[in-house]
């Protein structure tokens, strides 16, 4: 009989040569939105297929921290015509494929033209032979996190139970869906003590999202508050590969055998996202 695992790993492999691009975003910084597209990443990979991790947040860049890593090239370099994209991706523990953000850089609509077209040009080489491709974006409802958020094939809004979170995830889905009406948003709640906890802020940005956007919003799941997160970072390491039996990494699994199993649309990754990110960065795109 086929474990779960094998099925997984073969719905994974049902996505090569159309990356299943997955934003991961929030309204405010602090909720765990980088640790929580780190550990999916490595999660995902761990289940097979090539998963590739795109640091997007240009002010903070973090990802490098959150894993140990320190790259000689990034993404300011692809920018500048230094590099390609596949020539600065970096082997990350856990199996993924970084690319390494650029701390300080402006907003990605400031950038000339031709400096916008080796962005999309450097994605679009990467969901070659790409099951999941995961973008860290920035937090807030800036320009480039939203570029991000209204390109990709999903988006995962992670919030906590902090009220000013749940504020803040609200106006990040307002902001969305005012952008793209057939987005598709699943929400994470992180740091919870309980899954009726999580549960109660679901419904909360669930009934708000219809009753004041028209739309549904898909709670994907929860991540407890776990001190084995906080130490992982101390350590400059992800939860999921020092603390594989954590209730941290033990929630993660859930998360990613939800997602994996989550229907997408019918129509190529590799067509729907590069047309749309050209779109949010004002160049045409014959992809």
């Amino acid at each position: 009989m086929v474990d779960q695992a094998q099925n997984l790993r073969e719905l994974v492999r049902q996505y090569q040569k159309k990356a299943r691009v997955i934003a991961v975003t929030s309204g405010k910084g602090g909720v765990g939105k980088t640790s929580t597209s780190v550990n999916l990443a490595i999660t995902l990979a761990s289940r097979g297929g090539r998963v590739v991790l795109l640091d997007a947040d240009l002010g903070l860049a973090n990802v490098e921290v959150l894993m140990g890593l320190s790259s000689m090239f990034n993404l300011e370099h692809v920018i500048e015509g230094q590099k390609r994209m596949t020539e600065i991706l970096v082997k990350a523990p856990g199996g993924i494929e970084l690319i390494p953000g650029s701390s300080g850089l402006s907003r990605m609509a400031d950038l000339p033209v031709q400096a916008r077209q080796r962005v999309l040009e450097g994605i679009d080489d990467l969901q070659d032979e790409t099951g999941f491709i995961v973008i860290d974006t920035m937090a807030g409802i800036g320009q480039n996190a939203v570029s991000f958020a209204t390109a990709a094939d999903e988006v995962l809004l992670v919030t906590t139970p902090e009220p000013s979170a749940i504020v803040d995830a609200y106006a990040m889905l307002k902001t969305i869906y005012g952008l793209r009406k057939d987005s598709i948003v699943r929400l994470v709640v992180n740091m919870v003590g309980n899954q009726a906890q999580a549960k109660a802020v679901a419904t909360k940005l669930a009934n708000v999202s219809q009753q004041y956007l028209g739309r549904n919003l898909s709670y994907l799941g929860c991540l407890p508050r776990d001190p084995h997160v906080s130490q992982a970072v101390m350590q400059s390491q992800p939860f999921t590969l020092i603390y594989p039996n954590s209730p941290a990494a033990k929630y993660m699994q859930v998360l990613a055998s939800r997602l994996v199993h989550q229907p997408i649309n019918a129509e190529p990754a590799r067509e729907s996202f590069l047309k749309r990110f050209a779109q949010t960065l004002g160049i045409a795109s014959n992809a």
